[in-house]
């Protein structure tokens, strides 16, 4: 069969995209069918029911696949409940916008996209109605699920294609939902939202945008020019380069002894090709594997001659040891330990033995904890034989192959955290562990404490988003209202410091005037017989512990007993002025 690949100039259906699904046949479960056949169509339902998203090996619902392998469970019914389970209600409804999820479940339980309006808004309906169990149930229980695909047919894409009875307008609705074989309705890169709200409510045709449908076979390749016209900021010339697998230059050793697993992916320099050491190996053989051995265990770090050990290298080679022992041999060396555990920090140190022994990251705080205490009560050595004794080494590398870097791949059984904390480790080809630019500190122990992606920040609901919103905002809020009761408070200083100036002024004003009177005022009363010289005037407080307000309300006391007090000195001075007058007449006369 020729290459998958399709010039998108040539075929009017593969710019559409519609062309992958176009060629393959519906599937189809007769009676009798074989375990391959009923694999097969197990993988189609799958593929179908979550829109070409990819599931897990322990996502998979093995109890459903078990029922149906035996016979209890039709294609419809094990369509049902995939579309039921908690991984397709994830995926596809509480994740998403309600038209979105409808127009989703159109496309993966009918194998088209909705029509009119009136369809969504009959589900949209029956979900607030009866419940998501019974929306699904009216896609599958449908006079059109069971005359279209009936029991046993796996539902395939059919909207692309004119159909008796059905309107044009569904073609364009199918072919904006239907983007090309290599996407997925998980792919977030246009969100979650509705693709054909706008057009369904108008009633009108959306635009078709073909795809960029590129064979999985085809890939663009920079070469030296390429990055060199990068760098300088020109316009390379796009090339695209076919890469079937064989034409790739075989790493396997002529004598057979080695054989090398190719690696296609964008981390093929960091991770190496890993190596097996079988029966009959000669020296070289031999000699690659102790290479590649000192690279992996040591990261990628240097080792010089004098360093290198020499007798369990000569073990190695005379076939007394096995590549795992050998591993053990270097791990417990003084030049392992030297580089690090005595010159690392306690965590440090465990992440690179994860890196250097089982080919990835620590993915949970648990097992950080695990070999801490294996350090604290039984030692080094010891903590070291629980790597290369563990189940998973045996069952990843065995006895003869140097282990690899794996950790950037998912892998059954494997959190995917695992994932971006092995890129945190794999800095590039040319770094080493040996590195000290960070200065031998941890690099994933925040991101396994909080057991999150490392540089991603934990998930928010739109609850706790719109409380940082509006509490933003009333921050905002408050901080003009203190600015405007700042404004305002020194604006009501300003008065009273003013006001407590004039004060001042108008106290001055009065004490002088009493002191001009009292010589007069007091013969006066002393006429009268009064004791108006000794009454006291009001206590100012202290300026420097009362506030404003409280030394103009003392200063405003103040002037009112002063007033009282030139009241009545003007009033003693007119008796005192009449008596200075009789004596004044009396000599002059006299």
């Amino acid at each position: 069969m020729g290459s998958a690949f399709v010039n998108p100039t040539v075929n009017p259906d593969s710019r559409l995209g519609v062309r992958p699904f176009d060629e393959a046949e519906p599937a189809r479960l007769w009676p009798g069918a074989s375990t391959l056949e009923v694999e097969t169509a197990i993988q189609a339902i799958y593929r179908q029911v979550f829109g070409n998203a990819y599931v897990m090996e322990s996502e998979r619902l093995m109890a459903l696949e078990s029922q149906f392998t035996q016979g209890e469970l039709s294609v419809r019914e094990l369509v049902r409940r995939l579309a039921k389970s908690e991984l397709y209600r994830t995926r596809f409804f509480e994740n998403c916008p309600r038209y979105r999820s409808i127009e989703l479940n159109f496309k993966h339980l009918l194998g088209r996209a909705p029509e009119s309006y009136q369809e969504t808004t009959l589900h949209s309906h029956l979900l607030d109605t009866a419940g998501y169990d019974a929306d699904i149930d009216a896609y599958v229980d449908g006079d059109e699920y069971q005359q279209v695909f009936g029991e046993d047919t796996v539902p395939y894409y059919r909207g692309y294609k004119t159909q008796t009875g059905k309107s044009l307008v569904g073609f364009t609705y199918m072919s904006k939902l239907l983007r090309g074989s290599s996407s997925s309705d998980k792919d977030l890169q246009e969100g979650n939202s509705g693709r054909l709200t706008q057009a369904i409510l108008t009633h009108q045709p959306s635009q078709i945008v073909p795809p960029t449908n590129v064979s999985p076979d085809w890939r663009p390749i920079l070469d030296a020019k390429d990055i060199i016209a990068k760098a300088l900021g020109m316009k390379p010339e796009p090339v695209m380069r076919s890469l079937p697998v064989s034409s790739n230059v075989s790493l396997t050793h002529q004598s057979g002894d080695i054989h090398r697993r190719k690696q296609y992916d964008g981390l093929q320099a960091l991770a190496g090709d890993p190596i097996e050491l079988c029966p009959g190996f000669s020296a070289e053989d031999a000699e690659v594997l102790i290479l590649a051995v000192y690279r992996q265990v040591l990261g990628n770090a240097y080792v010089m001659e004098s360093e290198r050990l020499q007798i369990p290298e000569s073990q190695l080679k005379q076939g007394n040891l096995s590549v795992r022992e050998f591993i053990r041999c270097i791990a417990k060396s003084a030049l392992y330990r030297s580089r690090f555990v005595d010159n690392c920090y306690r965590y440090r140190s465990i992440e690179l033995n994860f890196k250097h022994f089982l080919g990835r990251a620590p993915i949970s705080f648990e097992e950080m904890k695990y070999h801490s205490k294996i350090l604290d009560e039984s030692g080094f050595e010891a903590d070291i034989d629980s790597y290369l004794d563990s189940d998973e080494y045996q069952k990843t590398f065995g006895e003869n192959l140097v282990p690899y870097y794996r950790g950037y791949k998912t892998q059954i059984g494997q959190s995917l955290i695992g994932f971006t904390n092995t890129l945190q480790l794999l800095r590039s080809a040319s770094s080493s562990d040996k590195d000290l630019a960070s200065s031998n500190a941890p690099q994933l122990t925040r991101a396994i404490i909080l057991n999150r992606p490392y540089g991603i920040d934990r998930p928010r609901d739109a609850e706790d988003i719109l409380r940082d919103v509006f509490k933003s905002k009333t921050s905002i809020v408050d901080r003009q209202q203190q600015i405007q009761r700042s404004a305002e408070r020194n604006a009501a200083e300003q008065v009273l410091t003013q006001t407590l100036q004039k004060q001042s002024q108008e106290i001055e004003r009065l004490q002088q005037r009493l002191a001009d009177l009292r010589p007069v005022a007091m013969m006066g009363a002393n006429q009268l017989k009064d004791d108006w010289g000794l009454s006291t005037l009001p206590k100012i407080s202290d300026e420097a512990s009362s506030s404003l307000q409280q030394r103009v309300d003392f200063q405003a006391a103040h002037i009112v007993a002063l007033q009282v007090q030139v009241s009545d000195a003007r009033r003693y001075e007119m008796i005192g002025e009449f008596q200075l007058n009789k004596w004044r007449n009396r000599i002059f006369k006299g």
